[in-house]
């Protein structure tokens, strides 16, 4: 039987245990590539915060953010994310290079909560600390997160952006923004939510959406990352429609850092059903060639 979030996040004793959890240090990161879709190179990793519950088993970020942002701590589980991130990348930064990965850049989620007033400040001192070098640090923020900071988001972002972060917009297409009303923040990329993707192919509305975002997105400049992408049919259509990039289980379920330093060294670890990712271009060509 699935496991309720409602009647996990809503059980008291979770936030005495989360901040055990933050405490003891038992709290865990797992890493899923972000992969070029007309080449198949990897671009990058997405950062995945995971807690194993000695008597709930590995809860997801679903099962346990509420219950944090009710008692305070989402500050403290940013700020430990931060710190695992970048001292993965700093693992990174001497690995060999790889044909087929293109950068080891990691992503992090950033919540409202986090943007204290010396949210940036403390930003600069980790790179610093980490010796990271410009772009590898990317911070996703999602739309509703972008509202709630309010107006200190350009300056936020513009700090970010001067200190060497790579930035994206989160979840594009589920809060109130559009692309329009983006144009003046300092972004990268954006990431298409998976309600999105998952239509690609088979829904005429969905592939409209889909196709109009990734041109307005590519008009400024930006990239589009296609979120959850789960199957072969969804990796070809978002390939046809010249998004540039892509994570899920299509390429790889979230890995735990050992198999993701191997995945970025070996330059392997999508496969699907036999078939590569590098392959999606190709697949893609041959449909043309066939309409």
């Amino acid at each position: 039987m699935a496991r309720s979030v409602v009647d996990l996040t809503s059980r008291p004793d979770l936030t005495g245990d989360l901040r055990r959890a933050l405490e003891e240090d038992v709290l865990e990161l797992m890493y899923q590539p972000e992969v070029e879709l007309a080449s198949g190179a990897v671009a990058g990793m997405e950062a995945l915060l995971r807690w194993p519950h000695p008597g709930r088993g590995l809860l997801g970020p679903a099962d346990f953010l509420s219950a944090a942002e009710r008692a305070g701590l989402m500050p403290a589980l940013g700020n430990w994310v931060l710190e695992r991130s970048a001292a993965e990348l700093s693992r990174w930064r001497d690995m060999p290079p790889h044909p087929t990965v293109r950068a080891r850049q990691l992503w992090n989620n950033v919540a409202a909560a986090q943007v204290t007033d010396d949210f940036v400040e403390h930003i600069a001192e980790v790179i610093r600390r980490y010796e990271l070098q410009p772009g590898t640090l990317g911070l996703e923020f999602s739309e509703r997160t972008l509202t709630a900071i309010g107006p200190r988001v350009l300056e936020v972002l513009t700090e970010l952006r001067r200190l060497g972060c790579a930035l994206a917009v989160d979840d594009f297409g589920t809060w109130y923004s559009s692309l329009a009303t983006l144009d003046e923040l300092p972004i990268d990329a954006v990431k298409l939510d998976r309600r999105f993707v998952r239509g690609v192919g088979g829904d005429l509305d969905d592939d409209s959406i889909v196709a109009s975002v990734i041109r307005l997105a590519h008009a400024r400049d930006l990239y589009v990352v296609a979120e959850g992408v789960e199957s072969w049919s969804e990796g070809a259509r978002l390939c046809e429609l010249g998004c540039d990039r892509a994570h899920g289980y299509l390429f790889s379920p979230p890995q735990r850092a050992e198999r993701a330093r191997w995945m970025l060294a070996k330059g392997v670890g999508w496969r699907n059903r036999g078939a590569s990712s590098a392959s999606l271009a190709s697949v893609v060509q041959a449909q043309r060639g066939q309409g």
